[in-house]
């Protein structure tokens, strides 16, 4: 081979080998960009579906926030009807009883069936308000809760075993029922089998009186769960030292009863008054003022008649009941944001409305499960009977009402002490009783207090809270007063 044609392969081989050792970062380089645009995809991937949580999470609040304020509303309109027509049949009553005392009749089956009829509007309609509670968050996308109807259907065995012992039945029973109290609880039955979208404050006839008992403190479960040790340092902290086991406990203080005058549910607050001379004077502006007034002029003209003999003669009335119906001002805590003073017509508590709802949402962006929205929300009725004077004005229950509005769950007076949790009442009522005599061996697995109840009685539990204080009770802050969420531990429902 010629000399010349060796060194013309040489050159196109080291022509090659230089393009190849060119060619190789350029190889590299391109990795490296499809590397970083890999990572840029996956971040702008994650950051769509933070994005789309973040859109879904609000999405389902504005659906639980619309759920859970139109039964409130729903609720607090069937109150405002239950009042009505409570007030329209004592005026109803108060006719039939001046037309029998004018024809010298000592007797008014009338009225005795009239006042049986008040007895049941005032169970049913709170029940068909709650009803229509259920309907309104259903229709705004609030599906049922198995916790909820747990929580009912517990109440319905609860119904038929000591109320059925402890209570007067509270209406006449109607065929096939024998009792009062099956026939409630019937009723209660066939809005579980419905289920329950909507968690109500309820007003049980068995409660136990204010107390500071550490047990009856919500505040204290919702510490244990948390491991919450300042609020331990500030409102337990020789429990948490000093606890040996459940003998260590006071007693309970003792269960009040009250007499089944109202519904549990959505409570009318009102009293009944079983006399007849006891009708207040009323402005003669309107009919029924009219009517009452003339029964009151009637009853004086008898008071020394011998031929009607009143001694037979009970009138059951529908009465506020004065505990309850008091300046709803003087009620709300002093703490909480006002803007304004409210005025005198409508400055009275009484019957409210809390309701709680609660729906879920799936995070593409956290693997530990679905996120929960609870809402709670507040409402009242209002009216007045005329001129600015209060419904409550003359004691005697009339119709008045021709408005609801939704109110801070501050400002109610059913939402407090915990009624509005999921399990609590069930807990204080017939497990707690149970820890007390038997100990913590009796306590189910299915309600979450019990659950932080078993967790304070381990050793463990205990030792490292006291462990923690010993090293950082100086980073505890002493909370603001007046604040919500048991006791020391701050926070307040505030609007919602």
């Amino acid at each position: 081979m010629h000399k010349s044609e060796v060194r013309g392969q040489r050159s196109i081989v080291k022509q090659a080998r230089t393009r190849q050792g060119s060619d190789a970062p350029r190889h590299g380089k391109r990795g490296q960009t499809m590397i970083f645009m890999a990572m840029v995809i996956v971040m702008i991937a994650f950051a769509a579906l933070f994005y789309f949580d973040v859109h879904k999470i609000l999405h389902v609040k504005a659906i639980s926030r619309n759920g859970g304020d139109s039964a409130a509303l729903a609720g607090a309109r069937w109150q405002a009807i239950s009042l009505n027509l409570i007030g329209s049949l004592n005026v109803a009553q108060a006719m039939a009883i001046t037309d029998n005392l004018s024809s010298g009749l000592a007797t008014s089956p009338e009225a005795e069936l009239i006042a049986e009829l008040q007895r049941r509007v005032t169970f049913s309609g709170p029940m068909f308000g709650y009803v229509a509670s259920q309907q309104a968050a259903k229709n705004n996308g609030i599906f049922n809760q198995d916790a909820f109807e747990t929580d009912l259907r517990a109440h319905v065995d609860l119904v038929l075993t000591d109320y059925l012992e402890f209570f007067p039945e509270p209406f006449e029973p109607v065929p096939p029922y024998n009792n009062a109290w099956e026939e409630y609880a019937a009723m209660l039955t066939l809005l579980a089998d419905h289920g329950i979208a909507v968690n109500a404050a309820w007003q049980y006839y068995q409660n136990y009186s204010h107390t500071n008992h550490l047990l009856l403190n919500p505040g204290f479960y919702d510490a244990i769960a948390g491991r919450s040790w300042c609020w331990f340092f500030y409102n337990a902290y020789d429990e948490l030292r000093n606890y040996n086991n459940w003998t260590d406990w006071d007693d309970l203080p003792i269960i009040e009863r009250d007499p089944p005058v109202n519904s549990e549910i959505y409570s009318l607050f009102m009293r009944r008054v079983t006399v007849l001379d006891n009708v207040p004077s009323l402005s003669t502006e309107n009919d029924w003022y009219a009517q009452i007034e003339a029964l009151r002029t009637l009853l004086i003209q008898l008071e020394d008649d011998q031929d009607v003999v009143l001694e037979n003669f009970d009138a059951d009335w529908a009465f506020y009941h004065p505990g309850r119906w008091g300046g709803w001002s003087g009620n709300i805590p002093g703490n909480f944001p006002w803007d304004g003073d409210i005025r005198e017509q409508y400055d009275y508590a009484g019957a409210d409305i809390a309701v709680g709802v609660m729906a879920e949402t799936e995070r593409h962006t956290d693997f530990q499960g679905a996120d929960t929205v609870n809402w709670s929300a507040g409402a009242k009725a209002f009216g007045d009977l005329g001129d600015g004077r209060r419904p409550n004005t003359y004691g005697l229950v009339l119709p008045a009402y021709t408005d609801v509005r939704l109110i801070p769950i501050d400002a109610t007076m059913s939402g407090g002490n915990g009624q509005l949790r999921h399990g609590w009442l069930e807990f204080i009522l017939i497990y707690l009783p149970q820890y007390m005599e038997y100990g913590p061996s009796v306590l189910p697995t299915g309600n979450w207090y019990a659950n932080q109840l078993r967790t304070w009685e381990r050793r463990s539990f205990r030792e490292t809270g006291v462990e923690w204080l010993l090293d950082n009770s100086d980073d505890c802050y002493t909370p603001p007063s007046g604040g919500g969420g048991g006791g020391g531990s701050g926070g307040t429902f505030r609007g919602h």
